[in-house]
């Protein structure tokens, strides 16, 4: 077997679903098992895994046995001569999965390997290479200087923002929403630490991999997009606790001497101050959400605040009727102002110009939102556009291959009434 991918899912359907389309579209000529072992979901992905991909190994955990102990109950029975651990949440592109393998055999020192990230709306996410979280390095992370000075080396260490992302280079910390490593090193080093129940073991492993005579490289020739922690919540009081706990935990057994005591206070101190924050976020967004607001008057609300958003649909002539009709029968009252043709010969009355042309189409008419028909676009060619276009003003989703379904980075539209709250979401945190 040439690889094993190992994907742990909870409560994340609709995202696992467009993940492993992408996953086994990347592995047609590779000899590949796949792994999905959900912590006890109740959204029904167990069944979708079942009756969708019945080419996929279905572990079905009785509990949430938290992101480490789930993985390495994948990781002893796979047989790839390299392993990747991958979030649910994510989309790779189709020569994604050759080029990790090629990359590993050309650099026989490499224990593990990452790739660019870029985030649902094709911003560079910079996780995609950090540095070893010593204890200053967590507290300028954990306290918000990092980013408060995104361009310090003193403050934003822990990101590596002096090196040049569209080159490789040798990093400490990879990220586990996408850690392609080689098997003889994941036997060398031992699985994932089950202390990290949530957050924090892929800083641990990448630094055991190191420690075990392994490199980590960050490969930019690649891309993948990760919609980042789908499956938990900004600001929620828990998510804030357990990652930075993760952190701490981290410190404490890495650089635990008599040398680290103040800063592991600070850290401590920090993480106080953050759930303060977040408690107090989390006591005034349960207060407005229980407020009652007739369902009538959402739908109004949702008609003003969205309704005036200018949106393309990125599709083949049927998949344009298809997302349009999904988008009518949600309370997102997007504008639909045309199609953006896939081949320079489609043109129909829908028809504002071709894919080569969307910057301009969205300048001339003032889009705001993308919308791009997964079945009719590689992944490739979704994330190349996605980065072309990519602003602070531009939403972009990824309508599902069976049309029934849009994921965004803050919400999923699955042609259900979606409320003001859900909609108001903004992009979630996940392994940082």
């Amino acid at each position: 077997m040439k690889l094993s991918v190992v994907i742990v899912n909870y409560n994340v359907r609709y995202f696992l679903k467009q993940c492993l389309h992408s996953v086994i579209k990347a592995s047609e000529n590779i000899e590949c098992e796949i792994f999905v072992v959900d912590n006890n979901s109740t959204d029904g992905s167990c069944s979708m895994v079942r009756t969708e991909f019945p080419g996929v190994i279905l572990i079905m955990n009785k509990r949430n046995a938290g992101y480490s102990a789930a993985n390495n109950q994948a990781l002893k029975i796979a047989e790839g001569t390299y392993v990747l651990i991958l979030n649910p949440d994510t989309l790779v592109e189709e020569g994604t999965l050759a080029r990790c393998i090629k990359f590993m055999e050309d650099h026989p020192d490499a224990g593990a390997v990452g790739v660019k990230m870029i985030d649902g709306y094709g911003r560079l996410l910079p996780e995609s290479k950090r540095a070893l979280p010593t204890p200053g390095t967590a507290f300028y992370k954990i306290f918000g200087l990092s980013y408060i000075f995104p361009r310090s080396g003193l403050f934003n260490r822990y990101y590596l923002n002096h090196l040049d992302d569209t080159k490789t280079a040798k990093v400490d910390i990879l990220s586990g929403a996408f850690m392609f490593m080689r098997m003889d090193a994941v036997k060398r080093t031992g699985l994932l630490d089950e202390i990290f129940f949530m957050y924090g073991e892929d800083i641990d492993y990448s630094y055991r991999l190191i420690k075990s005579g392994y490199s980590n490289y960050y490969f930019p020739g690649t891309r993948i997009i990760h919609y980042k922690g789908e499956s938990t919540r900004k600001g929620d009081l828990n998510v804030v606790i357990n990652f930075y706990k993760a952190m701490i935990i981290f410190v404490k057994k890495h650089f635990s001497n008599g040398n680290v005591k103040t800063p592991i206070f600070l850290i401590e101190m920090a993480v106080f101050i953050r759930a303060i924050i977040s408690f107090g976020r989390q006591i005034s967004g349960n207060v407005l959400s229980r407020l009652t607001v007739p369902p009538s008057l959402r739908t109004l609300f949702s008609r003003i605040f969205y309704g005036g958003r200018k949106a393309i649909i990125v599709a083949g002539p049927e998949g344009f009727d298809e997302i349009k009709d999904l988008m009518l029968h949600s309370e997102f009252r997007t504008s639909v102002e045309g199609r953006v043709s896939t081949g320079k010969d489609d043109i129909s009355k829908e028809t504002l110009g071709s894919l080569n042309q969307i910057k301009e189409i969205i300048e001339t008419n003032k889009i705001k939102e993308v919308i791009f028909a997964s079945r009719e676009l590689s992944v490739s060619r979704i994330i190349e556009t996605m980065c072309n276009i990519s602003g602070p003003n531009i939403r972009i989703r990824i309508a599902s291959y069976d049309g029934k379904y849009i994921i965004g980075s803050n919400h999923i539209n699955n042609g259900t009434a979606v409320s003001l709250e859900n909609a108001a979401l903004t992009a979630e945190v996940c392994r940082d």
